[in-house]
């Protein structure tokens, strides 16, 4: 019946005349072939015509799968390469945890359909491309993984036999130069940078030690050991970081910076350097920025409900202060960026000042400090104010001459957005107040205050129910008494997280908006727990009740609350 619907709309669309379309059936039926293979065959019809014909009956997606198209690790590891292979087919997560979208060659495979679902549980869905195209996208993904591993273990094998071992003086630059252009070095730093990306790492850590060195990722906030090199080829490894970086590779006494760039799967990577003198070696961190990973949308972060729709309306405000709070690495440079985005407009001018520029946005103004040449945030900002802007961002709130500067931008009609250094939201006030802000200042001028923190989420893929101990159950029941009554889930393990248990991260917030009663408090230069109180009062959600709420939602483990959120 399908059969007859799909030579019925390949005659009506012109793809396929009559006369060829009655030579396809004859060959059918004389050797009981998939119609679409011998149209495509006898080159009666092209695989593009086959394909969007697919897609007008069946009416489903036709993908281009261009040439910068890259599946995710975690969709290419939901299915083995023979599946793939056998059945032309490369699968997309259209909803993490619950349906995959299936890019096939032949969508009326059920075989096909069937053996994916078993593997995976997931709801089908249904797309087409041409065979060459998805077979393009399965070599460059399977066979560029088994390259990396392969790649990362050969030239630890190698050994000294093979490689030239460098023993002389480590003041020795051009001994040192030549190592570090060696073919085995440059392999190890190109593969080891493909498998940060593809593991989805935001820095790469290379530490010396007396007699062997360590490289580790940090793959969602935790460091993860990978299959160090020898050695003996450490310094020539470290030279050619340098060498890419731009550094001076004759200077290992001091630390230094510096920056690069690289081509992966059709997109640019940005790499920022750091060296460090340590006593074995120099310390190498690498810190990946990969534009594409970049989430510029809120709800993705975590904002959700009233917090999201309330963000939103003080952004629009005309003038104000918003400050994010947490540790490094909480993701508060995301969520300005983030915010950054909903603010960019052709009406406004959107201006920053950043220590240094991690990702550049279209429509939005952005400035590096260089202390060096005296250029500091401060300076900066004075700068800025001059070019007319309608927002401001500023990487970070560290002294009170930026500070200051930037409450009175706020005063003059501008909306700025930066980070501060505390614990919690209302230790904020306290902060400003140490580093020299006058009480006054900060309750005219601020709006809102975010403290934020990353949880790791429970991967979909080995998600089970299990039961906490009574230890941990102690710290919700404060926050939540009826904690003993809620299912909890962990991961068990599984090759999509690589046995973690844990994939992917998301943020929790405690949402603190400056109403009138907040600003006589910190006018009147109230303690942080009396500020904190009234703000629970009139509605705010701790980071604890936000994290264990996550944990209900069975989204992250207790463990993992209990560890990131501040409980009180």
């Amino acid at each position: 019946m399908i059969t007859d619907q799909l030579s019925e709309m390949m005659i009506r669309s012109g793809r396929v005349g009559t006369r060829e379309l009655e030579k396809a059936l004859a060959i059918q039926e004389s050797s009981g072939r998939i119609l679409t293979d011998i149209l495509i065959e006898e080159r009666l019809a092209s695989p593009e015509d086959i394909a969007l014909t697919f897609s007008e009956l069946l009416n489903i997606p036709f993908l281009e799968l261009g040439e910068d198209f890259h599946l995710k690790r975690d969709e290419y590891d939901m299915i083995p390469e023979s599946v793939a292979r056998r059945y032309c087919l490369i699968p997309l997560m259209k909803e993490e945890g619950v349906a995959i979208t299936l890019v096939m060659k032949n969508p009326l495979d059920m075989d096909a359909v069937d053996t994916v679902r078993s593997l995976t549980s997931y709801e089908i869905h249904k797309a087409v491309s041409t065979e060459d195209r998805i077979n393009r996208i399965i070599e460059k993904c399977y066979r560029e993984e088994a390259y990396v591993e392969a790649g990362l273990q050969d030239i630890v094998d190698i050994g000294g036999d093979e490689i030239e071992t460098f023993e002389g003086d480590m003041g020795d630059v051009d001994q040192l130069l030549i190592h570090a252009n060696d073919a085995p070095v440059v392999r190890y730093v190109n593969l080891l940078l493909m498998e940060a990306v593809r593991d989805g790492a935001s820095d790469i850590h290379f530490e010396p030690g007396e007699n062997s060195c360590s490289v580790r990722l940090r793959v969602d906030g935790s460091l993860h050991p990978v299959t160090p090199p020898p050695k003996s080829l450490y310094p020539a490894i470290v030279t050619r970081i340098k060498i890419l970086a731009e550094m001076d590779i004759a200077e290992r006494r001091l630390p230094m910076d510096g920056r690069f760039k690289f081509k992966f799967s059709g997109r640019v990577i940005d790499v920022r350097v750091s060296s460090m003198p340590l006593v074995f070696g120099e310390k190498v961190v690498l810190r990946i920025l990969d534009k594409q990973s970049l989430l510029l949308n809120l709800e993705d972060i975590g904002f959700e409900g009233r917090c999201l729709k309330r963000f939103k309306e003080i952004l629009a405000m005309p003038n104000g202060i918003v400050l994010l709070t947490g540790p490094t690495g909480s993701g508060k440079t995301t969520t300005l960026y983030s915010a950054l985005s909903l603010l960019k407009s052709p009406t406004k001018n959107v201006q920053t000042v950043e220590d240094p520029v991690e990702y550049l946005i279209d429509g939005v103004n952005q400035m590096p400090i260089r202390p060096k040449i005296g250029l500091n945030f401060a300076e900066c900002l004075r700068h800025i104010l001059r070019q007319d802007p309608d927002a401001v961002m500023i990487g970070e709130i560290r002294d009170a001459e930026t500070a200051e500067i930037a409450m009175r931008a706020s005063l003059t009609g501008h909306i700025v957005l930066s980070t501060l250094h505390t614990n919690d939201a209302s230790s904020s006030f306290s902060r400003l107040r140490d580093i020299g802000i006058p009480s006054y200042l900060t309750a005219a001028t601020m709006r809102l205050i975010i403290a934020q923190r990353l949880v790791k989420t429970i991967c979909p893929n080995c998600k089970t129910v299990y039961q906490p101990d009574a230890g941990e159950l102690e710290w919700v029941k404060p926050v939540f008494p009826d904690a003993a009554d809620w299912t909890f889930y962990h991961g068990t393990g599984c090759s999509q997280c690589r046995n973690r248990g844990m994939k992917g991260r998301r943020a929790i917030f405690e949402f603190l908006e400056v109403t009138p009663a907040i600003r006589e408090l910190v006018h009147t230069e109230a303690d942080d727990m009396t500020i904190r109180k009234t703000a629970v009062k009139g509605g705010m959600e701790t980071l604890a009740e936000y994290g264990f709420k996550k944990v209900r939602e069975g989204l992250t483990t207790l463990n993992e609350a209990i560890n990131v959120c501040l409980v009180d």
